[in-house]
Formats: C-alpha cells, sequence, structure tokens
C-alpha cells in the first residue's frame, strides 16, 4: 500500500519558519563570531552570523557514543531533519554500512538531531571539542561562516580534488567560489537547485475558466486583470496573500549579504555598484501595487503568512500565489502542496549567487577522520544506490519503484523510513522521482546551475564587524517598516524609509561593502 507524502523541500521549510529565502529586508541582525581556540587557530573569513538577541544556550548533552568495529575507521555523521528521527534509521544505518565497509573501510553513525535542538547541540559538540566527523552546516543552521571562523572545519581543496574526484568535477568551479571563505573550501556542497527564480502559482482550472494566458505576463502586474476577472467571476480574494511581493520584486537584482538586504546591484553590473532597494522601480512599483490591489479586493487586507496563504490556495479561497522557488519540473511539488493542479510562471532570469549555494553543504570536523569522510563524500555523491538508500531507505521495505525506467518511486504508508530532506545528503540530482510528473527535472535543473549568470559577488563574504551597530539600528528600523506595504500604505513612506536608515547609518554600511567588494575582486 502506498501514499502521497508532503516532501519538505529546504526553501518551503524556510518559507513556513519564517527564514528569509533570499535575504529579504528585515533580517536578523548579527555579531561577530568568538575567536578561534589558539590550537585552531585559522585566517579569519569575512563574515558574522548569529543574532544579536539570541536564544538562550541548550545544556551540554552527554558525548555521542561511537560503538567500535574492529579494523574499520568509524565516522559519526551529525544532521538533522523536520520530521523525526525515523523509526528505521538503525535498519538503514546497518545497511548502509555493509557498503561503507566494503567500499571505503568505514562504519557510519547516523546521529540524526531533532531540527528545533540541531543548532544549539551541534554548536556545543564543536564547542567542546567533542568528535564527530560529519555534520550538515549551511548559513542558515549550524552557521557555516561562524563554523569557519571558529575553526570547526577542515580545509577541503585539496582532499576534495585527489579523494572525490567525481563530486569535485560534477560543478563548475564557479559554484565551488561560492562556498569558498578567503579563498578556502571548509564543506562540500550539497547539490540542488542554486538558483534563485521567483514568480506565479496559479490554479490550473481557473486560468482554462477564464482563458488567463500565465505565460503572457513577465512581471506581476500584468495579471492585473486576470486578478478583477477572477474576483468577479469566483467571488474571492484572487491573491492568497502578498508576504512575497515585496522580496520577489528584488528577483532581478542580487543581495550581496542577507543581512544587509536593503543594498543590491544588478546582477549584469560586474562592478557590483550597490543601490539601495527602495530607490529601485521594481521596489517602488510593487509596493503601490500591493496597496492598489489591497483597495481592489485583490489581496487580502490583512498581512497574512506563508501557511495562512496555502490554506487559502488549498480550500478554493484564492488562486494565486507568490512563490520565490520556480524550478524545473516544480508544478508537480506545487500541485500537491495547494491541492489541485497548478501551473507556474517565473518572472525572473536564472542568476547563482552565494546564498543559494551555501544554504546546504556538508562540513568536515577537525574533531575527527577527513580523509575517510571525504571518501564517504565521493560515495555519496557518486554511487546512486548508497545516495538513494539514505534518502529513501530500502528496497520493498520503505519504497517500491513505480516506474524504474524512469525512477519513479513511491513510497511505503508508514514504512518507518522517510526524512524527506534528499537536498541535505549529497547530489539530489542522482534521488528517485516521487511523481511521474517530476522526470526529467534533475537534468533540467543542472543545466540551469550551470547555465545561470553568476552573480558578480559569488563568493563575497561580508565582515560585518566594522559596521555591525549601524546594521543592527537599520535592521530594527526596516522591521518597522517593510510590514507597511502589506498593511495598505502606498510608495509616499519609502523617502521617510530611506531619510531614517541613512541617519541611522546605512550610508556608512554602503561605504563598507562597496569598499569590501572592491578588494575581494581585486584579490581575485
Amino acid at each position: 500500500m502506498s501514499a502521497k507524502k508532503q516532501v519538505i523541500t529546504r526553501r518551503k521549510f524556510l518559507a513556513m519558519t519564517g527564514i528569509s529565502l533570499v535575504g529579504g529586508l528585515a533580517t536578523a541582525c548579527v555579531a561577530a563570531p568568538t575567536a578561534a581556540p589558539a590550537s585552531q587557530a585559522q585566517p579569519q573569513p569575512q563574515q558574522a552570523a548569529e543574532p544579536a538577541t539570541a536564544a538562550p544556550a541548550a545544556q551540554p548533552t552527554e558525548p555521542v557514543q561511537v560503538p567500535k568495529t574492529e579494523g574499520l575507521a568509524e565516522l559519526l555523521y551529525v544532521y538533522t531533519n523536520f520530521v523525526g528521527i525515523p523509526k528505521d534509521q538503525a535498519v538503514v544505518e546497518e545497511a548502509l554500512n555493509k557498503i561503507t565497509a566494503e567500499r571505503i573501510g568505514a562504519k557510519m553513525t547516523l546521529v540524526n538531531l531533532e531540527f528545533g535542538a540541531f543548532n544549539d547541540k551541534i554548536q556545543l559538540m564543536s564547542a567542546g571539542g567533542e568528535k564527530y566527523d560529519m555534520a550538515y552546516t549551511a548559513s542558515w543552521t549550524n552557521d557555516y561562516y561562524k563554523n569557519v571562523s571558529n575553526g570547526v572545519f577542515v580545509e577541503l581543496d585539496e582532499l576534495l580534488k585527489s579523494r572525490a574526484p567525481t563530486l569535485w568535477g560534477s560543478m563548475p568551479e564557479s559554484t565551488w567560489n561560492g562556498a569558498r571563505v578567503g579563498g578556502k573550501l571548509y564543506a562540500a556542497i550539497n547539490q540542488q537547485i542554486f538558483v534563485f527564480m521567483g514568480g506565479a502559482v496559479a490554479k490550473k482550472a481557473i486560468l482554462e475558466k477564464y482563458k488567463i494566458d500565465l505565460n503572457a505576463a513577465n512581471r506581476w502586474a500584468d495579471l492585473e486583470g486576470a486578478m478583477e476577472q477572477v474576483k468577479d467571476g469566483e467571488k474571492i480574494t484572487p491573491m492568497g496573500g502578498g508576504s512575497e511581493l515585496l522580496q520577489l520584486s528584488l528577483l532581478g537584482y542580487v543581495e550581496p549579504d542577507s543581512a544587509t538586504g536593503f543594498l543590491v546591484n544588478k546582477p549584469e553590473d560586474k562592478s557590483a555598484t550597490l543601490l539601495y532597494a527602495m530607490e529601485t522601480p521594481e521596489y517602488k512599483e510593487t509596493w503601490d501595487l500591493m496597496k492598489r490591489w489591497q483597495d481592489k479586493g485583490y489581496l487580502p487586507a490583512n498581512v497574512t503568512k506563508f501557511d495562512e496563504e496555502v490554506a487559502n490556495m488549498k480550500a478554493g479561497k484564492a488562486a494565486f500565489k507568490t512563490e520565490p522557488a520556480i524550478k524545473p519540473k516544480g508544478a508537480a511539488e506545487f500541485t500537491e502542496r495547494y491541492g489541485g493542479e497548478v501551473e507556474i510562471r517565473s518572472f525572473s532570469k536564472p542568476v547563482v549567487a552565494t546564498s543559494g549555494i551555501v544554504a546546504t553543504l556538508t562540513g568536515v570536523s577537525r574533531t575527527g577522520n577527513a580523509e575517510k569522510s571525504v571518501d564517504w563524500l565521493e560515495l555519496i555523491n557518486r554511487d546512486k544506490d548508497v545516495y538513494n538508500l539514505m534518502c529513501f531507505g530500502i528496497e520493498g521495505k520503505h519504497w517500491n519503484f513505480k516506474d524504474k525506467a524512469t525512477g519513479v518511486i513511491e513510497q511505503i504508508k508508514d514504512s518507518g523510513y522517510d526524512p524527506t530532506t534528499d537536498w541535505m545528503f549529497g547530489n539530489q540530482f542522482n534521488a528517485y522521482y516521487r511523481n511521474e510528473n517530476q522526470v526529467g527535472a534533475w537534468d533540467e535543473t543542472k543545466t540551469l546551475n550551470d547555465t545561470a549568470t553568476p552573480a558578480p559577488t559569488l563568493g563575497f563574504v561580508l565582515n560585518r564587524e566594522p559596521i555591525k551597530n549601524e546594521i543592527a539600528a537599520v535592521t530594527a528600523l526596516l522591521a518597522e517598516y517593510t510590514p507597511l506595504g502589506a498593511k495598505g500604505s502606498d510608495s509616499s513612506v519609502l523617502p521617510k524609509m530611506l531619510a531614517d536608515i541613512k541617519a541611522a547609518g546605512s550610508d556608512k554600511i554602503a561605504e563598507e561593502m562597496q569598499k569590501q567588494i572592491a578588494a575581494w575582486q581585486a584579490s581575485k
């Protein structure tokens, strides 16, 4: 017996929890990382990434006990997921170890930490010098840049080239550059979609009923007539919500740093000249469009959250939804999420920025076995059977092929193993498809990644220390201003917003960032 299960993609999870997907204008302010212990001293990277007002730290836990296995290297891999520890994790671990013992002379212990505790627990393990070999790391949890600054991870350039040639050769140099800090790699990239393309999701039945051609729209304003048709004909609020409209207005730009997302540059501008987001025509136009659509009843009158907007679509109370992650064959995933067949349309060109690459990585700890860890990274990124065992479990016990020729599977209901986080483990393009409508998506996505325009700041990491006070002050102001766009204010508020953040030090932030970008470009 099989049943469809909603897959939790990284971008969906971030949206559900309110973590910014492409930076946003009201991201949390940050403080500088603590210094690395003298024994772990590293060249200081350009980054700081801890919230200024952090949650209380978790209490230290007992060290994870690694079972002894005669003659085999013992690898401990720490990661997380969003559905809890699978009941059959030990069963899958045993199956993996039959392969790793033979292939790389190692035994894996999988340490799956509940997501809410993951960041605190792995940070405590690292701070205490506790033994582990690999850990999931990213820009948004178990902060990659903080770990590098604190000397937690091993430099991987030469190890990847010598011991993981398949993994190394699977991505162009420009992609690897996106994960470099101070010119060095400290984590392996888990290959998935790196490109941010935002746009619209719309219910197909509504589009057909009113003869609306979604592909004819190149921006949200082009759908104004469609909104009127749907509002009058269906007696609903056409848009499920507008929480991401301002964010999506900036997808034609690049944010060099997520905590200073009010500063952007054009992807085609090789000098990466910084612009104020609120001075761009797209941002102003979107602010006024939101006001106009609220007045006309095309948008909800109140500020909406992601889960509310999904519920509106699913219940038939809305026909259109913003989407910051349009991707090849993405309609299959959204059809399941929104409870009916949909069409998708991207309003932006494909650009690869640093944020897309450092969103999912695997770091190798200085306390572990670096060589064998890189052997594991090569194995899981090269061998599709190993990767899919980690992602889906054991064939016949946890899943069955629905169409082996095209690689489409279906999970067995309540099988005991389905972590739904394929993108955490390695090259997602080696994964089986969960839906026949996804067939071909991996090849298309890989091509999109490799051919998208590299942002002029791809690989740049801002040292926020010289401007941390100004960042905190400006971020606090933006947190007050940006919700006004969803509350019915028009763009007349933008000049005051700009004046206030300049008074709080935004020009100093812009000057420092521009100086660092110029120095970084000169050093390349």
